[in-house]
């Protein structure tokens, strides 16, 4: 496991396969901040806010400089982070410190399919007016009716979600630590139909409530 950086590993060697593993990681940390937040940071007020977020959310803080230097806008500094730094980082995209996001990234692979190891329900095993509860990073919940029509869900409650209660939509399938994809989204202060992931990052608990 490549979670450690050189200033932190303890009487041992890093080899340049494992600094590259590194560097691929922290890169990798860094494009998922960026997808949790919308976008790279270019300016100090960007910087500021993203460090304002982690704070609000952590309650740890990173001051500004620091990501600055993270991401690379402080070319005369070295960009090499602080463990504690890269632990705030992990948690705020979803995962419980650096060495959970390396051993993240250590179980991924290059594939671009595979078996479904999760717990999945199948949607058209359940009965019309059985509700499901789905929750996704960071404290997102929500309770799905289901309408006995093949794939179709009332949502019925929504947590900290930019779904609403009253709207409908379409799933087909729920699978546990997945992505999950809502289709066919409509109703509520939407103006046309569209789709909703849930849980981009670290995928979606479910629970049948009956």
């Amino acid at each position: 496991m490549y979670y450690k950086l050189p200033t932190f590993a303890s009487h041992k060697t890093v080899t340049h396969k494992e600094m590259d593993k590194i560097a691929q990681y922290v890169d990798a940390l860094r494009h998922d901040v960026e997808g949790r937040i919308g976008g790279k940071p270019y300016s100090h007020g960007d910087f500021t806010k993203l460090a304002n977020e982690i704070f609000e959310e952590s309650k740890d803080m990173i001051s500004p400089t620091t990501l600055k230097r993270l991401w690379g806008y402080l070319k005369q500094e070295s960009a090499t982070p602080q463990v504690r730094t890269l632990n705030v980082l992990a948690a705020f995209v979803g995962h419980k410190d650096w060495e959970g996001y390396c051993a993240y990234q250590d179980g991924r692979d290059d594939y671009s399919s595979e078996f479904v190891k999760h717990h999945t329900q199948h949607c058209f095993l359940m009965k019309a007016g059985e509700k499901i509860r789905i929750s996704w990073y960071p404290e997102r919940r929500v309770v799905l009716r289901h309408e006995g029509d093949g794939d179709l869900f009332t949502v019925m409650i929504a947590e900290n979600s930019k779904l609403e209660p009253g709207m409908t939509l379409h799933c087909e399938t729920f699978t546990a630590e997945e992505p999950l994809l809502l289709k066919n989204v409509r109703g509520g202060s939407l103006t046309e139909a569209c789709d909703y992931l849930c849980g981009k990052i670290g995928g979606i608990k479910y629970e049948l409530l009956g």
